[in-house]
């Protein structure tokens, strides 16, 4: 299935100066080659260290310049390749790069670019840097049962992961399903436009007030006539958290069968900007401005997920599309379910709203866990544990400063969310502690008897 392939990241601009480590072991990859197709480019001047490499392109301008054919993608990895029999080396490729991925050598007069070591890139482990990764996303396949459910091109902001997630979220959901949205930023991407369908499955838009117990009378009918069907809520957190809290609570108290996914981008976006519940301390908003009087909201946010596990609800995770596995597993796990509700919360940034770079969401989602300021978790019927874990967390600072919403922030602030972030894992932590030992306490009691 084109599009899910194994991906070499390169960390932007934080390379140590003068560094070429993962330059030199490219550079001997090949004893037939001792030309590096990973290129190191330190400008002082500009205070900037970084790599470059062929970024394997989905439509490879390279490929289709090319006079003799010679350059492929390849649909199993997606790796595009060079075949040297087919290759005349007239160079038209090199110009044709916009990113500069292609390099000639003369000596061979013939182009050069990098293919992954066919899966095995030698410059990851040569690099004591972290700059470089070699993701493995081929498994993330295993979970897609449909194709593309959500119709081609989007109607939200430049750099809107909620896109993103409600599409892949459907790929892993299938297409018995019904969804159910509500007044937001997604509600315009499922509803359709005039006489058109966006969305290849039915689709219940509801209040603002009364989806889950929509949803509710939905499931009772369905359970009547003997249907089992999927039901799956993907609205945002000022609905969820907020204006209709009262009715979620009260739909996992009951123990309906439903799965209710939140994209909580932090604030009422679709509105212009106003705080939530969940918008956290020391943010902007326009109703927690930052002047002379205020400094940005001044309360910590509200912890949903930790809300519905007081429940006692069957399944509860959080999730985020920069770990896709991870919430492919957990979109899986919340289908199983027969018992009651599963809550699954996805952190999903706005870059108009977090006033951050349009291109900067799956970052945002990756730093928001790498920090600890969104852990990875679930649990099941009350089991709880952490998803991914991350051995050498980066200060909560790194992913503040990435976004204007926080530019006004001093030190004692960052200080305060550092404490709260790590409040926040030790109470995790400790609840997953409790959880484990509980449950081999139950199966020492189970042998016993």
């Amino acid at each position: 299935m084109a599009g899910l392939y194994d991906v070499l990241v390169k960390k932007y601009n934080a390379c140590p100066p003068d560094c070429r480590l993962c330059e030199e072991a490219c550079a001997h990859r090949d004893e037939k080659v001792s030309d590096a197709v990973m290129k190191t480019i330190h400008i002082p001047e500009l205070g900037f260290n970084g790599v470059i490499s062929c970024i394997q392109c989905s439509s490879p301008r390279c490929l289709e310049i090319c006079p003799t054919g010679a350059i492929v993608k390849n649909e199993q990895d997606g790796v595009v390749r060079i075949t040297e029999e087919r290759c005349v080396g007239c160079g038209m490729c090199t110009m044709a790069c916009p990113y500069g991925g292609i390099y000639y050598d003369r000596e061979r007069t013939k182009p050069l670019k990098c293919d992954n070591c066919n899966g095995n890139p030698v410059c990851v482990p040569a690099c004591p840097y972290g700059v470089l990764e070699f993701r493995r996303n081929s498994r993330v396949q295993d979970y897609l049962q449909a194709g593309d459910l959500l119709s081609p091109g989007t109607r939200a902001c430049a750099g809107c992961p909620a896109e993103l997630a409600m599409r892949f979220a459907l790929r892993v959901l299938g297409q018995d399903t019904v969804l159910f949205t509500a007044p937001g930023c997604m509600t315009v991407l499922a509803l359709g436009y005039e006489d058109k369908a966006t969305v290849a499955t039915a689709v219940y838009p509801c209040m603002f007030t009364n989806v889950a117990s929509t949803m509710t009378g939905v499931y009772r009918y369905y359970k009547h006539v003997g249907r089992d069907v999927q039901l799956v809520a993907f609205v945002g957190d000022a609905c969820s958290a907020d204006i209709s809290f009262q009715v979620i609570s009260g739909a996992a108290e009951r123990g309906e069968k439903l799965i209710y996914i939140v994209y909580d981008n932090e604030g009422c976006m679709n509105t212009g900007i106003q705080r939530t519940s969940t918008t956290p301390l020391g943010a902007w908003t326009n109703t927690d401005p930052v002047g002379e009087e205020f400094h940005g909201k001044s309360q910590a946010s509200k912890d949903m997920p930790m809300i519905m596990l007081a429940h006692n609800i069957p399944y509860v995770a959080t999730a985020t599309i920069a770990f896709l596995e991870d919430f492919a597993q957990k979109l899986t796990k919340a289908m199983r379910v027969r018992d009651g509700m599963s809550y699954i919360h996805l952190l999903s940034p706005c870059p108009t709203g977090w006033r951050a770079a349009p291109d900067m969401s799956i970052e945002l989602s990756r730093l928001a866990v790498e920090t600890n300021y969104f852990p990875l978790w679930e649990a099941e019927n009350g089991q709880l544990q952490l998803t991914v874990e991350i051995p050498n967390p980066r200060p909560v600072k790194e992913y503040l400063k990435t976004m204007g919403r926080f530019a006004h922030l001093t030190e004692d602030d960052f200080n305060k969310v550092q404490e709260l972030v790590d409040s926040k894992l030790n109470k995790i932590r400790h609840l997953a502690l409790m959880s484990s030992q509980t449950a081999t306490e139950a199966k020492t009691r189970s042998a016993r008897y």
